[in-house]
C-alpha cells in the first residue's frame, strides 16, 4: 500500500512538473520579446560610436570586467552625428543582408570561423586568467524556431600549470532569442555529456559540491545548500535557463562522517524550472562491489527563495549498508549484508527541518554480520514500512517483517533514537510486538519453534554491536514466558544470552524448546524418561559463545510424571520434583513419587537425585543418587532385577528377610546405549530395621534391630549386631560381585555364582555348643567368651565357617586329661567347619596354657559327640601325642584314645586323684599307646601301653621296655594327686642295663616303687632285685683293680660277679638320681653305696664301702651298714659309667666297720 501510494505521488508530481514547464517556455518567450524591444529604443537613442564586444558572461564569472566603451567628447560632437547617421544606414544594410544569411542558415550546423574561435578563447582567458580553456569543435545551430544553439566538443579546463581540472565530452546550450539581439549569450538550456562532480558530506553534516577539480562551497545543512542553488538561479546570466540535462556523468560522493565514498558512473541529472519552482531529478548507477547493478533514482522540488522542498529517493538493489550510513533512522541496517530496494519520501519544512519521512524497504536475501569475525546469519528476506518522525528522533514501524535462518517475524512498533553525537545516533531504544514469530538462533533446532505473539523492548548499539533485549514477553500455547536477552558481535564470533522465566508447559514442549545440540545425553535422558505431568516455574538460560559449546540452563519444577532413573529400574510413578540444569551440570531431584518393586509393594524414592556433572562430555558420565523407603524384600527385588541381579550372584532369594529398608546410594554410568553392567558403578547404603530371617543360616533365626547395608559393584555387605537363636552375634555378610567375585571363586577354584561371606563375632559357652549340637560333655565349658567367626556360604551346600577366639571369660576343661582353663586366663581357639545339621568341626586348634591341640571333630546325626581326632595334643610339657577323644553317649564322659606321641612323667601331676577329679563325675576310660614315656632323664619306657580309668584318677596297667630294651609291666594308681609307679621285670640285670646303670649286668627279677614326691616330677623310689649277675663293669673294674684282687677281676671279666640281692632307695628327680642308701651283696662281694647320678650328663658322684670275701666278711655288717663287712675298702667313684674314675681308702682296710664313716662323708639328705 505505501508503495502504491508513493508511486501514485511520483506520478502526480511528475504532471505537475510537465505543466510547470509549459508554462514556464511560454513566460519567458514573452519576456524575451520584451526584453528584445526595449533593447532596441535603447539602441536607437544612443548616440554613441563604440565598439560592439561579444557578451561571454554566461562563460565568465561575475567578478570579469565590463568590456570597454570609447566616449567621443568636446567638438567632434557634430561630426560624429552626421557619421552615426550613415553608421545606422550602414548597419541596417549589414542586418538586412545578416538576416538574409540567417534565414538562409536554418537548420544548419555552421562550424564557427577561425577569428570567432579565437575572439572565445581571449575573452575566456581575459575572464578566468588563473584557468587554461581549450576545446575542439566549435559550431553553431539555428533551429527553426529561431532558438540559437551552440555545441562545443572535447573541452577542458586546466590550472595555470596544464594540470587539467574538468573535461566534459560534449556541451550544448540553446540561447534565449531576445538577449542575442543584445548581443548577450543568455542560456535557456543546458545538456552536457561527461564530465565529474563530486558532493561531498563533512563530519560535521554540511554538504559542498564541486564540478571537476574545482573546489565548491560547502553548506552548513541542506538549507544552506538549497540557498546555494538558489544564488545560482538569481544570476542575470541564468535568468533564461528553464532546463539543464546532464548524462554520462561521473559522480563521487564522499561522505566524510561515515567515512566513505561512492561513485557514480553514466548517470543521468535533470533540472528543471518554472518560474520559480525548481525540479531535480536523477537516474543514477552505483559502482560497488556487489553482483547486481544498484541503481538511485533522485526527486527534488522546491521554490527559489524558500528552504522548503519535497525529497524522494527510489532505490534498487542497494547495499544496506549504503543507506544505512545516511540516514539516522536506518542506522540499523548496518549490520545487514543484502541489497535493498525501496522508495522514500520526505519533505524539508522552511527552514530547514526535515519532516516526516515515510519509506518502504524490499530487503532481499542476506546475512548479518556486524563484524568480519562474526559468523554471519543468513536470511532469506525482509521488508518494513515506516515513518521517521525527525524533530522527535522516532521511527514508527507499521510493519517489520523478517524471513531467516534464525527465525522469522512479523512485529510492529516504534523506535527511539538516543545518545546522538552530531546529529547521529550511538543507540536505538525500541518497543516492538510480533503478531507472527518463529526462532531457531544459530540453528539450534531442525526448524523454528512458533509461538503465538511477543512483546519486547529493545536497545540497539552498532559500535561494537550489541542487542540488548530488556523485557521479553513470548505467549506460548497459552503460557507466558517472560524474560530478557543480549546479542553481541564479540571479536571471534556471536554472543548470546537469554534468560527468562515461564509459569508452566507440558514436558513434550520443554523437549521442542530444548536445542538438540544443547546439552544432547541430558536431552535425551530427559527425553526418555520423563513423560507426562507438568512443568512449572521454569526458569530458561540460553548463552552461545564463540568458539564454544552453546549453553543451556533450564530449571524447573515437575508434579505427576513418570521418571524413570535407569532403564533397568522400573519408573516412578507420580513424580514431582524439580530439576535444573547450569553449568554444564544436570540435575534432577523427586520430592515425591514411587515404584513399583517386582516383590515386596511400594518403593517410596522422595529425595532421589539424578545428576549429569557435564553434559557437553561426549557419553559423559552420570549419577543417581537414591533414597528410597521400603520394605526389605521390596527393596532386595529392585536389586535384583537385571542387569544387577546383587541377590541371585550371591545365591540368596529375594525373601531373604523381613523388615523396613530406607536406603541411600549413588550409581554411576554413561549416556550412551547399550551400556554393560559391568561399567554401571554403584555404592548405595541401607539401614533395615526390625529384620528378620530364616534364610542367611538354614535352620537358624536371625533377629536384629537394625542392619546397615552396603552394595558397591564389587560387593554386597550386611553388618550390624543382633541374635542367633538368640545366642549375641555382631558381624557382616559380605557377597562378592562382578569381577570381584569371579576373581575371588578362581582363587578358591569353584563357582562365579553363590558365594558369599559372614564374618563377625559370637557368644562362646555353653549355650553355643547347645545351639550347634557341638556335643561337649556337661560342664566342659563355663561363663561366657566372645569368638570372632567367618562364614561362606556357597550355593547348594551347607555354610562352612572358621572362628578364633581368646577364650577370655570362657572356662574349659577336660577331664580326661586333668586340664582346666580359668575364665580370666585366655587363649586361642581356632576352629573351622560347616554349619550342617549337625555341625561339622574339619579343624580345631587349641592352645591355652596347659593344653596345645590340633584336629577335627565329627558328630553323630543327633549332633552329639561322635570321635574327636586330635593330630597332636600337648598337654604342657608333658604330653605331645594324638588323642582321640570318642563319644560314648548321652550323660558319659567320652573316652580317651592316645595314639603314640610322647609323655614326661616328670613334668606331669595327670593321674592323680583327690582334688584332681570331680565328685560324683566318674571318669572315662583312656587307652594309651605311647612311642614313649620318659619316666626321668635317661630312663624310658619306650613303647608305652597302658589301660586305664580315671574316675578316682588315673588307674591302671601298662606295659613296655626300658629305653626301648628291657621290658616291664606295671601299675598306675592315683597317690597324692599324682600317679605312682609300680614296675616290675623279670630280668633286673636287663633293666639296670636298658636303663644305663650297669652296662653288662644280666638276670633277676626287679621291683622299682616310685612314689610322687612334694617337688614336682619327683618321685621316692625303692629297688629290689634278686640275683643279678654282673660282668665287665668298668667302674667296679677299676675299683678291684685297685685293690689288686686279681681273682675277682677274672671272675668279672669272665663269668661275672653274681649279685644275690640288691636292694636301693633313692630320689628320682627330672635331672637326677640322689641315692640315700644301696647295696649289693653277693658270696664274693659287697658293696654299699650312696650318693649322686646326674641323667642328663651320665656324670656320678659316689661313695661306699667295697668288702671282699663278703660271704666270711659279711658279719662286719652287724656293726656296720648293709653289704659292708668287717673288713672292707673305702672308695669314691666319679667320671660316668663307661669312663668312672676310682679313688680307694687303703688305709680304710685297717679301720673297723663302725669307724669307717670316720673316712668318708656324710649320705646325701633328700629335701621334702
Amino acid at each position: 500500500e505505501a508503495e502504491a501510494e508513493a508511486e501514485a505521488e511520483a506520478e502526480a508530481e511528475a504532471e505537475a512538473e510537465a505543466e510547470a514547464e509549459a508554462e514556464a517556455e511560454a513566460e519567458a518567450e514573452a519576456e524575451a520579446e520584451a526584453e528584445a524591444e526595449a533593447e532596441a529604443e535603447a539602441e536607437a537613442e544612443a548616440d554613441t560610436d563604440e565598439s560592439t564586444a561579444l557578451d561571454l558572461s554566461p562563460f565568465a564569472s561575475q567578478t570579469v570586467a565590463a568590456p570597454a566603451i570609447t566616449v567621443i567628447k568636446g567638438k567632434k560632437r557634430r561630426r560624429a552625428r552626421s557619421f552615426g547617421l550613415i553608421s545606422l544606414l550602414v548597419v541596417a544594410l549589414l542586418a538586412g543582408a545578416m538576416a538574409v544569411a540567417v534565414w538562409l542558415m536554418l537548420g544548419r550546423v555552421i562550424d564557427a570561423p577561425q577569428w570567432l574561435r579565437q575572439r572565445i578563447e581571449l575573452r575566456l582567458a581575459q575572464a578566468a586568467p588563473q584557468l587554461q580553456v581549450t576545446f575542439g569543435e566549435l559550431s553553431f545551430l539555428v533551429e527553426e524556431d529561431w532558438h540559437p544553439r551552440m555545441r562545443l566538443r572535447d573541452v577542458t579546463v586546466s590550472d595555470a600549470n596544464g594540470v587539467p581540472l574538468i573535461t566534459l565530452d560534449d556541451v550544448r546550450a540553446q540561447f534565449a532569442l531576445s538577449p542575442l539581439f543584445d548581443g548577450k549569450l543568455r542560456p535557456r538550456s543546458v545538456r552536457l555529456s561527461g564530465g565529474q562532480m563530486e558532493l561531498r558530506r563533512e563530519a560535521d553534516g554540511r554538504f559542498g559540491l564541486a564540478i571537476g577539480n574545482f573546489g565548491g562551497g560547502v553548506a552548513a545543512s541542506l538549507p544552506a545548500l538549497i540557498k546555494q542553488g538558489d544564488a545560482i538561479f538569481a544570476l542575470a546570466e541564468l535568468s533564461s535557463l528553464t532546463s539543464v540535462d546532464a548524462e554520462a556523468l561521473t559522480l563521487r560522493y564522499v561522505d566524510a562522517r561515515a567515512g566513505r565514498a561512492w561513485s557514480v558512473d553514466g548517470g543521468r541529472i535533470g533540472m528543471t524550472r518554472d518560474g520559480d519552482e525548481v525540479s531535480l531529478r536523477g537516474d543514477l548507477a552505483v559502482l560497488g562491489g556487489g553482483a547486481r547493478a544498484a541503481t538511485l533514482a533522485l526527486g527534488y522540488t522546491s521554490r527559489i527563495g524558500s528552504t522548503a522542498a519535497d525529497l524522494s529517493v527510489t532505490i534498487q538493489d542497494i547495499e544496506a549498508a549504503d543507506i544505512a550510513s545516511q540516514l539516522p533512522a536506518l542506522v540499523w541496517l548496518g549490520v545487514i549484508e543484502a541489497p535493498i530496494s525501496g522508495a522514500l519520501r520526505a519533505s524539508a519544512q522552511e527552514g530547514g527541518a526535515l519532516g516526516p519521512l515515510n519509506g518502504t524497504l524490499q530487503i532481499g536475501a542476506g546475512v548479518v554480520r556486524p563484524t568480519q569475525a562474526t559468523r554471519p546469519i543468513a536470511f532469506d528476506g525482509a521488508r518494513s514500512y515506516f515513518t521517521y518522525l525527525p524533530d522527535e528522533a522516532k521511527v514508527v514501524f507499521h510493519e517489520l517483517s523478517v524471513d531467516s535462518k534464525w527465525g522469522s517475524a512479523r512485529v510492529e512498533g516504534t523506535s527511539y533514537l538516543v545518545e546522538m553525537e552530531e546529529g547521529w545516533p550511538n543507540a536505538v531504544l525500541g518497543q516492538f510486538r510480533a503478531t507472527k514469530l518463529a526462532l531457531n538462533p544459530d540453528d539450534l533446532y531442525p526448524e523454528a519453534i512458533s509461538f503465538d505473539a511477543m512483546n519486547v523492548d529493545t536497545r540497539l548499539r552498532l559500535d561494537p554491536f550489541e542487542f540488548d533485549v530488556g523485557a521479553l514477553t513470548i505467549i506460548d500455547q497459552e503460557h507466558k514466558f517472560v524474560g530478557k536477552s543480549r546479542l553481541r558481535a564479540e571479536a571471534a564470533g556471536w554472543d548470546l544470552f537469554l534468560s527468562g522465566q515461564m509459569d508452566e508447559m507440558a514436558p513434550e514442549r520443554l523437549l521442542a524448546l530444548w536445542p538438540p545440540s544443547a546439552a544432547t545425553k541430558t536431552r535425551t535422558w530427559v527425553e526418555e524418561n520423563v513423560s507426562g505431568g507438568m512443568l512449572r516455574d521454569m526458569q530458561i538460560g540460553v548463552r552461545l559463545k564463540p568458539e564454544v559449546a552453546p549453553e543451556l540452563a533450564i530449571g524447573f519444577g515437575f508434579s505427576g510424571s513418570d521418571v524413570r532413573f535407569h532403564k533397568a529400574l522400573p519408573p516412578v510413578k507420580g513424580a514431582a520434583g524439580y530439576a535444573a540444569l547450569e553449568h554444564g551440570r544436570f540435575a534432577l531431584r523427586a520430592e515425591a513419587g514411587q515404584i513399583t518393586a517386582p516383590q515386596g509393594g511400594q518403593i517410596a524414592v522422595a529425595g532421589t537425585r539424578f545428576i549429569v556433572p557435564d553434559v557437553k562430555v561426549k557419553e559423559g558420565p552420570a549419577e543417581v543418587k537414591i533414597n528410597t523407603q521400603s520394605t526389605v524384600t521390596a527393596a532386595l527385588s529392585v536389586l535384583d532385577m537385571k542387569p544387577f541381579e546383587f541377590l541371585s550372584k550371591a545365591g540368596q532369594p529375594v525373601t531373604l528377610a523381613d523388615g523396613r529398608a530406607s536406603a541411600q546410594g549413588d550409581i554411576s554410568l554413561r549416556l550412551k546405549k547399550k551400556l554393560p553392567p559391568e561399567e554401571i558403578g554403584f555404592d548405595i547404603t541401607a539401614e533395615v530395621v526390625n529384620v528378620r530371617s530364616d534364610t542367611v543360616i538354614k535352620g537358624h533365626s536371625l533377629a536384629a534391630p537394625r542392619l546397615a547395608v552396603r552394595a558397591t559393584p564389587e560387593e554386597l555387605v550386611v553388618s550390624g549386631a543382633g541374635r542367633l537363636d538368640g545366642l549375641p552375634v555382631e558381624g557382616r555378610w559380605r557377597a562378592p560381585l562382578g569381577k570381584t567375585a569371579k576373581a575371588e571363586a578362581a582363587a578358591q577354584g569353584g563357582a562365579v555364582v553363590g558365594i558369599s561371606r559372614a564374618e563377625g563375632s559370637i557368644e562362646l559357652s555353653e549355650r553355643f555348643a547347645d545351639t550347634f549340637n557341638i556335643g561337649l560333655p556337661a560342664g566342659a565349658l563355663s561363663g561366657a567368651g566372645r569368638g570372632n567367626i567367618v562364614i561362606d556360604f556357597a550355593r547348594s551346600t551347607a555354610p562352612a565357617f572358621e572362628m578364633t577366639s581368646n577364650l577370655k571369660g570362657l572356662g574349659m576343661r577336660l577331664q580326661p586329661l586333668n586340664w582346666r582353663l580359668a575364665q580370666s586366663t585366655g587363649g586361642q581357639l581356632a576352629v573351622k567347619g560347616v554349619l550342617g545339621n549337625p555341625a561339622r568341626i574339619e579343624e580345631l586348634r587349641l592352645n591355652a596354657p596347659g593344653l596345645k591341640a590340633a584336629g577335627d571333630v565329627v558328630l553323630t546325626d543327633a549332633g552329639a559327640l561322635d570321635r574327636a581326632r586330635f593330630s597332636r595334643v600337648q598337654a604342657g610339657n608333658w604330653l605331645d601325642a594324638p588323642v582321640d577323644i570318642i563319644g560314648r553317649g548321652p550323660d558319659k564322659i567320652p573316652s580317651v584314645e592316645v595314639r603314640g606321641g610322647t609323655l614326661d612323667m616328670r613334668k606331669t601331676t595327670v593321674g592323680g586323684g583327690g582334688s584332681g577329679a570331680t565328685p560324683g563325675a566318674g571318669g572315662g576310660p583312656i587307652s594309651v599307646r605311647l612311642d614313649r614315656l620318659t619316666i626321668s632323664d635317661g630312663i624310658t619306657l619306650v613303647p608305652f601301653r597302658g589301660e586305664f580309668t580315671t574316675a578316682r584318677g588315673m588307674d591302671g596297667n601298662f606295659s613296655g621296655r626300658v629305653n626301648g630294651k628291657a621290658p616291664v609291666t606295671g601299675r598306675v594308681v592315683p597317690q597324692n594327686g599324682r600317679s605312682a609307679f609300680e614296675i616290675k621285670a623279670k630280668d633286673a640285670g636287663a633293666v639296670f642295663a636298658a636303663s644305663g646303670l650297669l652296662d653288662k649286668a644280666s638276670g633277676g627279677d626287679l621291683l622299682l616303687q616310685l612314689v610322687p614326691s612334694q617337688s614336682a616330677g619327683s618321685y621316692n623310689g625303692a629297688l629290689t632285685a634278686k640275683n643279678v649277675r654282673l660282668r665287665n663293669a668298668p667302674a667296679l673294674a677299676e675299683l678291684l683293680n685297685a685293690v689288686s684282687i686279681v681273682g675277682m677281676l677274672e671272675q668279672l671279666s669272665g663269668t661275672g660277679i653274681l649279685f644275690g640281692e640288691v636292694d636301693g632307695r633313692f630320689r628320682l628327680t627330672p635331672h637326677e638320681v640322689i641315692v640315700t642308701r644301696s647295696s649289693a651283696t653277693g658270696a664274693s662281694l659287697g658293696v654299699s653305696m650312696d650318693g649322686r647320678y646326674n641323667l642328663e650328663t651320665g656324670a656320678m658322684d659316689m661313695q661306699g664301702v667295697f668288702s671282699p670275701l663278703y660271704l666270711l666278711n659279711g658279719i662286719g655288717q652287724i656293726l656296720s651298714r648293709k653289704g659292708e663287712g668287717l673288713i672292707g675298702f673305702n672308695f669314691r667313684l666319679r667320671g660316668t659309667a663307661d669312663k668312672p674314675k676310682v679313688s680307694v681308702n687303703p688305709l680304710s682296710i685297717l679301720t673297723p666297720g663302725m669307724f669307717r664313716d670316720i673316712f668318708r662323708r656324710p649320705a646325701p639328705e633328700l629335701p621334702n
